[in-house]
């Protein structure tokens, strides 16, 4: 897969090839929808969050990698880099399994941004992350929000909107330090979606 270059500013301008990228992994049913913060920056920037991003093998992309150890056990073997390296068939994958991620915000956060504001930010994109997620799930879709400042702000909303958010606590973001509270958590939530 080839990516286009993205012109002009490094965090919003890749938006849409981003979007474009990651509904070629939409399932034709979600049946767990994974709700993150935001989206990565483009993807000429190094970052934690290159979800969908497969052009080519990256470090450090622990979202990703760890979400795929969390719903794959057999993945737990594993190196990184062997995950990065077949990085799209992953995605197949959990496109088969009917599992997809969005994120609350529709543009990408610098780190530089607080907690506080992106708490904000969350809350004033609340109406328009019902309307996504409304177009994406089906009554039997379940839901995980990750990352504190997205379930703080954002699991009562959508509860009240009638929709089955499985977590009643913050799942971690899969940060330098909270990775195997990422994994375990996010592998016991799937497990209750199955069951």
């Amino acid at each position: 897969m080839v990516l286009q270059s993205c012109a002009g500013g490094e965090y919003d301008t890749c938006m849409d090839t981003y979007e474009e990228i990651r509904k070629q992994y939409k399932p034709a049913h979600i049946s767990l929808l994974l709700i993150a913060e935001s989206p990565p920056p483009s993807p000429q920037i190094q970052s934690s969050r290159q979800f969908y991003y497969a052009d080519r093998i990256r470090r450090d992309d622990r979202l990703f990698t760890n979400t795929i150890w969390a719903l794959y056990p057999e993945t737990v073997d594993l190196t990184e880099e062997e995950l990065e390296a077949e990085k799209q068939a992953w995605l197949l994958r959990l496109k088969q399994d009917g599992i997809y991620m969005i994120e609350a915000l529709e543009i990408s956060q610098r780190h530089a941004v607080t907690k506080k504001q992106r708490q904000q930010r969350i809350h004033d994109a609340v109406p328009r992350l019902i309307e996504r997620v409304r177009a994406l799930a089906a009554k039997d879709t379940k839901i995980v929000l990750i990352k504190s400042n997205v379930f703080e702000v954002a699991a009562e909303p959508l509860r009240q909107a009638g929709f089955t958010v499985l977590n009643n606590e913050l799942v971690d973001y899969p940060g330098h330090f909270n990775q195997r509270a990422y994994r375990e958590k996010l592998a016991q939530l799937a497990n209750v979606k199955s069951s």
